[in-house]
């Protein structure tokens, strides 16, 4: 049969209930509509009524040997149908293969106190566990009746492209989620969703800027200001950013123990660097003396009321976002200190692969988005900024 005469529709009876009906017209012109309850009743008797209309004998009449009642027969042939003529066994085969049962139906909150448990039992950062409780807080918050295995792509795009996001949090976002139900269809020995529904959604783009840095003169600024403004209890935090190009999450970690000034090395242990892949960084001469004085009285490296002081700091020197008594202040960018402490460190030594193992990053990076945003004569300037108090001016070593 090249062409189909009868069809099978979704219709909702007068009392409201759903059945699947067959209508067409039979060779002599009479009308069918006909319900049935399940799509292979329907299916089934719409192949009947195909036969019928071409002359082709019917299932009436035929002896046929086998064990499954009328419905399993039916159930078989929409099966064989819908396969479009490859095997029925192989796609059994597949399904014995592939299928998994979930064997425990839970809500999304109680599975999301069950990962973070797991995260935290597997030595999980707090940053990282704050990082899950918010993302993927956020769409347990849309969906508090709905369990684990409630959730669709479609539900996963809407929490992902949400119009007030940048292309950087939407992947963000799809990484968290993608952890969170990834977690779902592959935990043992019960898992709580077949598969994960991220997996549909495609990756994000995301454009990459080129690192924001701070110019010569602005860092000059924030010294100077970070060294009036009460004792400089900023200090250590800015140096070890800007001259050391230390991550702010490994920063909120570090402790003068790390710290060796008279090798002038301080150490990222495993414990506090991003990868968990212990480093030294060399501390520069200038940074050195920036460095002692409070190292001598143990200012803290994040003290009581810090945020406060170090956006007061920033404002003095210009930077904030807002207005500030009329004045528009700069933005300050993301991890501008680290990306400035890089570029500066490239253009003093030329050499990506020594940057990257100071920084603890790879040369490719190094390469692709520091090279060239700073000129030699201003990377000398930069590694000789001294404290107030300090005549001599210090380069910083190329060993």
């Amino acid at each position: 049969m090249t062409i189909s005469r009868f069809r099978i529709i979704h219709f909702i009876n007068p009392s409201g209930r759903k059945v699947f009906r067959v209508t067409g017209s039979t060779r002599d012109g009479n009308q069918v509509r006909q319900n049935f309850n399940t799509e292979a009743e329907a299916t089934v008797r719409q192949h009947e009524l195909e036969r019928e209309y071409y002359g082709l004998p019917t299932a009436e009449g035929r002896l046929i040997s086998t064990r499954l009642s009328n419905e399993q027969a039916a159930e078989a042939e929409v099966a064989f149908h819908e396969l479009g003529g490859k095997s029925l066994m192989g796609a059994v085969r597949y399904y014995l293969d592939n299928y998994r049962e979930p064997s425990v139906r839970i809500a999304l909150v109680d599975a999301f106190q069950e990962f973070i448990a797991a995260k935290t039992a597997s030595n999980s950062r707090p940053d990282t566990i704050r990082s899950f409780d918010y993302k993927v807080g956020k769409f347990l918050s849309r969906h508090p009746e709905k369990c684990v295995d409630e959730i669709t792509a479609s539900h996963i795009a809407a929490e992902i492209h949400r119009t007030n996001l940048s292309p950087v949090s939407r992947s963000n976002v799809r990484r968290a989620l993608h952890a969170f139900f990834g977690w779902c269809a592959n935990r043992r020995p019960q898992v709580y969703c077949l598969y994960n529904p991220v997996k549909a959604i495609d990756p994000v783009k995301v454009d990459r800027d080129e690192p924001r840095i701070l110019p010569l003169a602005d860092v000059k600024r924030l010294m100077a200001v970070a060294q009036e403004y009460k004792q400089g209890v900023c200090v250590p935090h800015i140096v070890l950013g800007l001259f050391c190009a230390i991550r702010p999450t490994e920063l909120a970690r570090l402790s003068w123990d790390d710290m060796d000034l008279e090798a002038e090395t301080v150490t990222i242990g495993s414990r506090l660097a991003k990868m968990r892949q212990r480093r030294i960084v060399e501390i520069p001469k200038n940074a050195v003396a920036f460095l002692a004085p409070h190292m001598a009285v143990q200012t803290p490296m994040k003290g009581k009321n810090w945020r406060r002081d170090f956006d007061k700091v920033k404002g003095l020197a210009g930077y904030g976002g807002r207005s500030r008594g009329g004045t528009v202040l700069k933005e300050w960018p993301p991890d501008v200190m680290r990306h400035t402490g890089i570029s500066y460190h490239l253009a003093a030594h030329q050499h990506e692969g020594k940057t990257a193992a100071w920084a603890g990053n790879s040369p490719d990076v190094i390469q692709r988005h520091y090279k060239g945003l700073v000129k030699a004569r201003e990377s000398t300037e930069f590694w000789s900024i001294l404290p107030a108090a300090s005549k001599e001016i210090i380069q910083f070593r190329a060993a």
